[in-house]
Parts: structure tokens; sequence; C-alpha cells
């Protein structure tokens, strides 16, 4: 009986050890969410609710309740607009990119010769395709680079696909929509870099064992991709769309909107309220997405 207390209280302390560790390393993580990130939130959020004139003293507030959402939401000329635009191309765009990363990365996951080689031929365009390359700091025009010439074959391969398609007799906004997929085909595979990584750490955790009962059981490579590869990886297409859609969400220019209203037209409660606003849509719609997906999302344990 003394000895069974003892190896409880062994335990107890052990885990106490590992609580008291896990909090030390987190506690970096932690003062950077309360001094980044809860506090300029919160900040924003009184911003919203008050009309802010900047004087000699510092931030002059004061109270006008949701008068500032009341304009950005009524009177704004583009700001509703912008709103919905920036959703509705989001949406298609996370879909796009999440299709493209899985199948980069189930034959990036193939077993072939030279497929060190061939990962970083596929991914060094995706590198060098980031924003942080001034392509004028560098001292090389888009035409010197070769993008004119690409530019013009993408035109020309459009012009031809619009062709084809327009003989088909599919309807204008069918057309429209692959057209727009093909004009941004650049741009996806720009912003898949981080998900075909994520899909492909993921590929390569899957258990051979899963893929030789399949083999086994006469399963064609249709069926196993879709009874063991996608549940496997469903976890990671969660956290790939959560990131990917938040992603897309950045690179609009309602951004541009929110920031020029307020450095350029020192309109800071308007600003905050287009702030507020934006992150309360951008919760919702993650909320939506993540409980759809989280109702087919299968967990391996």
């Amino acid at each position: 009986m003394q000895e069974t207390k003892k190896k409880r209280k062994k335990t107890s302390d052990f885990y106490r050890r590992q609580d008291r560790w896990a909090l030390l390393m987190m506690t970096p993580w932690l003062i950077g969410v309360v001094f980044f990130f809860v506090k300029p939130l919160v900040e924003v959020v009184i911003y919203s609710l008050n009309d802010i004139q900047v004087t000699l003293g510092g931030l002059d507030q004061t109270w006008v309740g949701l008068q500032n959402f009341k304009y950005v939401l009524r009177e704004h000329a583009t700001f509703y607009q912008d709103l919905i635009l920036t959703f509705s191309n989001a949406l298609p765009n996370t879909v796009l990119i999440i299709f493209f990363s899985l199948f980069a990365a189930v034959l990036l996951n193939g077993k072939f010769k030279f497929r060190g080689a061939a990962r970083v031929l596929f991914f060094l365009p995706i590198v060098l395709a980031t924003d942080l390359i001034n392509v004028e700091l560098v001292g090389v025009t888009l035409e010197e680079s070769g993008a004119g010439a690409a530019s013009q074959s993408l035109s020309g391969a459009m012009m031809l696909v619009n062709f084809l398609i327009d003989g088909v007799g599919l309807p204008t906004e069918v057309i429209a929509a692959l057209l727009g997929v093909i004009s941004n085909v650049f741009e996806t595979i720009k912003l898949s870099g981080v998900q075909i990584l994520i899909f492909l750490a993921g590929l390569q955790s899957v258990s051979p064992s899963m893929y030789e009962v399949a083999k086994m059981e006469g399963a064609t490579a249709y069926e196993t991709f879709w009874k063991v590869t996608l549940p496997t990886v469903s976890p990671l297409v969660l956290t790939n769309v959560i990131y990917t859609l938040t992603d897309n969400l950045m690179r609009t220019k309602l951004i541009e909107t929110i920031q020029t209203t307020a450095f350029g037209s020192a309109q800071y409660g308007y600003s905050a309220a287009m702030s507020v606003s934006f992150l309360l849509l951008t919760l919702a719609v993650v909320g939506v997405v993540s409980l759809i997906l989280g109702k087919v999302v299968f967990y391996n344990d």
C-alpha cells in the first residue's frame, strides 16, 4: 500500500514538472500574444467606437458608439462592395489551391528516380516567386527576364482555350470561371508552397502497411486514394484550408483600403471599424468552414 502511494506521488510529481516546463516554454509565446495581439485588438475595438483626432497631447477620443460601423457599412463608397468581393474571391481560390497542393504533393511523394531533384526543381519557382523579391531592386525588367514572352504565351493560350470552350456551348459564367482559373495559374502555384509541404509531410507519415492491405484487397489506385490517402491526410486538409483562406484574405485590396483610410486620410475611427468588421466576418467564415470540414475529418488514433 505504501509503495503504491509512493509510485502515485512520483507520477504526480513527474506530471507537475512537465506542466511547469511546458508553461516555461510557452511563456515567450504568451507574452507575444498578450502584447502584440490581445492589447492591439482591444485598442482597435475601442478606437472603432470613438471619433479619433490626433492632437499635440496624443489621441483625442470622443465616444460615438456604432456610428463608425454605420458609416463604413452603409455610406462608404467602396468598403461594403470590397468586403463582399474579398470573400467571394477568397473561397474559390482556396478550393483551387487546396486541390492543386494535394495533387502536387501526391505526385512528389511517388517513388521515381531523381525524386529529390524533382522536388527541388518544383519548389524553386515557388521560392523565387515570393513577394520578398523586387524585380526593380536587381535591375531586371519583366521584358528582360522573359516574363513578357510568358505573358504573351499565356494570353495566346487563353485565347485558344476560350475559342475551344466557346465551341462547346457552355454558359458564359462557366467559361468566365474557367478562364479565371487559367489566368491565375502562376499565382496559384506561388501560393501553394506551404500547403504542398504540409501535405507532403502528411503523406510520408502514412503507414505503408495500409497501402499493402489495400493492394491485397484488390483496390485500384483511385480507390486507394479515396479510401486510404485522403482520410489519412484529412486533418491536414482542414489545417491547409484555414491557412489558405486567411492567407488569401490578407492579400486583398481591402487591406489597402483600411490602411489608406487610417494613414492616408487620418480617419482612424473609420479604419478601426473596418478592421473590426473584417475580423468578425473572417472569424464567422472560418468558423463555418471549420465546422463543416470538422464533420468529415478522420482522426486516426
